[in-house]
């Protein structure tokens, strides 16, 4: 089998107007989609240094969420009607795809009335439908986030992803466990100009429910690899931006998503830098958010566990996971090498008879 880690093609590179418009789209994107976390994060770290609050606070940061949602629910029906033209699809499929944006804007306009409780299912909807318009905001680039390779074997593509998954959730365990360490290390101190946080999901509000926990994970997985880093980047790359520019501009907005965390969060960098490197190399999405998607739940299941032994089975699980997928390539190469298939390639002819044909003196003569 051959290396499963292969770059992806490359990306694609605008010029002029159009590089420009992508650069505006970004940074649209990237407020649309942070605004709300980093407001929330700003009054959680508030929390920490004593800051009183106004009674409505919560309400503000809710009438914030429905003004994306507005934004939301102009963008996306205007996006899919530049792209479902005439002479681009049929009549049936433009009505569809028009009306689905336009229910789907309403949906998740419904959902973020803060006069009522943002629950799960509106969670899911208000988030899948941003996503929807990032996927169209960057097809309106012709940028593809997800670039899979263009292997026919299924155990390639197979051993890609899992390898790249690996790779992402070692970063996702990397951040919070240095996070952790800062932590400890200001607690010891007992410096009181540098609070830090005592619980990451109490302060997320997770609290064991699932489909609180599955609403937690679809915004965080579509706000923090979709947008933040598989969209952002890739307008950003198209804009000719330069790569110092990229890191840095998702390195500070996922700190500042994290900064419940206190001083700490800044080790949220190393998560966020790791994860990027990933996708402007590789051009895979989907492994991010599985790698993401598992540390997250496998965090809310050990909730009951003290926090220190949950930064403890990250790690073996950090470890553990490369010596998985070395089995598992092994094996596939094992199964390979004992069961070749011939017919994969019926112009060319099996490997012994070319190794014959090139040895053999009579085929010279």
């Amino acid at each position: 089998m051959t290396n499963p880690l292969t770059p992806s093609r490359p990306p694609v590179l605008l010029h002029g107007a159009a590089a420009r418009r992508a650069l505006r789209h970004a940074i649209a994107l990237l407020l649309l989609a942070s605004i709300v976390p980093v407001a929330n994060a700003a009054v959680s770290l508030g929390y920490l240094y004593g800051v009183t609050w106004p009674p409505r606070t919560g309400h503000y940061i809710g009438v914030m969420r429905v003004c994306v949602a507005i934004v939301l629910f102009f963008w996306l029906p205007w996006v899919v009607i530049g792209r479902t033209t005439l002479d681009r699809v049929t009549p049936r499929r433009r009505l569809a795809q028009r009306g689905a944006a336009v229910a789907c804007g309403s949906a998740a306009l419904f959902a973020a009335d803060p006069s009522v409780a943002f629950t799960p299912l509106a969670m899911i909807i208000f988030w899948g439908t941003f996503a929807w318009l990032t996927l169209e905001v960057c097809r309106s680039h012709g940028i593809v986030l997800e670039h899979p390779r263009g292997e026919t074997d299924p155990r390639h593509r197979r051993a890609h992803t899992w390898a790249l998954s690996q790779s992402a959730f070692n970063y996702c365990a990397a951040g919070p466990f240095v996070a952790f360490l800062g932590m400890q290390v200001l607690r010891v101190l007992d410096v009181d100009v540098l609070p830090v946080m005592g619980d990451q999901l109490a302060v997320l509000g997770i609290k064991g429910d699932l489909g609180l926990t599955l609403g937690a994970v679809t915004s965080t997985v579509v706000l923090e690899d979709i947008v933040i880093v598989a969209a952002v980047a890739a307008l950003m790359t198209a804009a000719r931006r330069p790569v110092w520019q990229i890191y840095t501009t998702i390195c500070v907005v996922e700190v500042l998503v994290h900064a419940y965390f206190g001083l700490p969060a800044l080790a949220m960098a190393i998560f966020a830098a790791g994860r990027l490197q990933i996708f402007l190399y590789y051009g895979r999405v989907v492994p991010l958010m599985i790698a993401h998607a598992t540390f997250d739940l496998i965090g809310t299941l050990l909730k009951p566990v003290p926090l220190p032994y949950r930064i403890a089975a990250a790690c073996v699980l950090a470890i553990a996971l490369p010596m998985i997928e070395k089995r598992s390539t092994g094996a596939a190469d094992a199964e390979e090498q004992a069961d070749p298939n011939p017919a994969a390639h019926p112009d060319e002819p099996p490997a012994r008879d070319r190794a014959n044909s090139v040895s053999s003196p009579a085929n010279d003569s």
